[in-house]
């Protein structure tokens, strides 16, 4: 039998290392640590400074216990654009499109994150934006972004893990977004009292 040379197993380089995709820098997270393996499973979410990219859908939350309508079966309601996503639009809940929906309700459901504004995906130029706190009479509207953002058009606490109340800047704490008592199709987003929202268990988001 020939002689064979000994070919010996090629040991890992450190330039081959791959480090972790880069989270989103507007985004809050808990520890990234524990959120490398969620962030991998999830939608991208990721910008770069230059122009705004990714996606996401906020759902309004539902865990086991609530009981929305006089049911306590989950549903599954979602923001998105009334209409189409132009200066105007009022933001509603509907139902949560699959993420890889090309359907208009997906488009309109799909929001990024910049800074502390929230934006539709398919017009990164116009910002959520509160028009006011006399509840559905100042639904959540799409305007122009205000340079820097400003208290209408900022919300604390988006985060891309677990559940979140969204607070507008202007509102104190006192007001977070929802709908008019228990959610239901086609309602409007405003700004309402958090206890309130709080009472009816319809005062968190989460991203999907």
């Amino acid at each position: 039998m020939p002689d064979l040379p000994v070919i010996s197993p090629i040991q890992p380089s450190s330039n081959n290392f791959i480090s972790p995709p880069p989270r989103h820098p507007y985004i809050e997270t808990t520890s990234i640590k524990n959120n490398i393996q969620a962030a991998a499973a999830k939608p991208s979410i990721t910008a770069s400074t230059h122009k705004p990219t990714g996606g996401f859908r906020i759902r309004l939350h539902w865990q086991h216990g609530y009981n929305w309508q006089n049911s306590s079966r989950e549903r599954l309601w979602c923001m998105e654009c009334r209409g189409s996503c132009r200066s105007g639009s009022s933001i509603q809940i509907d139902k949560c499109s699959s993420a890889t929906s090309r359907s208009s309700s997906g488009v309109r459901q799909q929001f990024i994150a910049v800074g502390r504004t929230i934006r539709p995906a398919s017009n990164p130029a116009l910002c959520l934006t509160v028009t006011g706190f006399s509840g559905t009479k100042d639904p959540v509207k799409l305007r122009h972004c205000n340079h820097g953002g400003g208290a209408n058009q900022n919300f604390s606490q988006v985060r891309a893990v677990d559940k979140f109340e969204l607070l507008p800047e202007g509102g104190g704490d006192k007001y977070c977004l929802s709908q008019h008592h228990h959610p239901k199709r086609h309602e409007v987003v405003f700004p309402e009292v958090c206890e309130k929202t709080r009472r009816f268990d319809t005062t968190y988001w989460r991203l999907i």
